[in-house]
């Protein structure tokens, strides 16, 4: 759509001059040069206002940082000793514990990992509750054949799409 135009079609609706009166274009150019200028100008201004908004919230980010390193600062000890650098742990073969047929072989590392992480678990589960668990066994999960070895999340998936609505 031509921009003259539109112009004047704006100053028509808005009733600031005689509809039976047209525009030469001079005053065509200035009503649509005065608008574009509005507008650019209006987005300048947007500009400006996000960039200080900007500057500000960086301003204030970098103050609560440095008050937390300060505080981080006053409360670390004075006189500690070096810390001390630990040894590479020696590299472990680990072996997937849900794929071995038992998960309480003895000797193997990572089962060992595994029963402490779950034991660990529990133990805060109990904490939580106000109750006490035990740990009895670990076993691996044998695939059932009747699913054609899918997992539970993959059968509860099939049933709730096959299911009717």
């Amino acid at each position: 759509m031509n921009p003259l135009l539109l112009a004047n079609h704006m100053i028509l609706l808005a009733g600031g001059i005689d509809g039976n009166k047209h525009l030469d274009n001079s005053e065509r150019w200035g009503i649509t040069l005065v608008g574009l200028g509005i507008v650019i100008a209006a987005l300048a201004l947007l500009v400006v206002i996000i960039f200080l908004f900007g500057k500000i919230f960086e301003s204030i980010n970098a103050k609560q940082k440095a008050k937390e390193t300060a505080i981080a600062e006053q409360k670390k000890p004075k006189n500690s000793p070096a810390p001390v650098k630990k040894a590479p742990a020696p590299a472990v073969a680990k072996q997937n514990p849900v794929n071995s047929g038992n998960a309480t072989a003895p000797g193997s590392v990572d089962d060992e990992e595994v029963i402490a992480v779950i034991s660990a678990v529990v133990a805060m589960m109990s904490q939580q509750d106000g109750k006490t668990y035990k740990v009895k066994s670990v076993k691996a999960v044998p695939k059932n054949q009747s699913f054609s070895g899918r997992s539970a999340w993959a059968m509860d998936g099939r049933r709730q799409n096959v299911s009717p609505f």
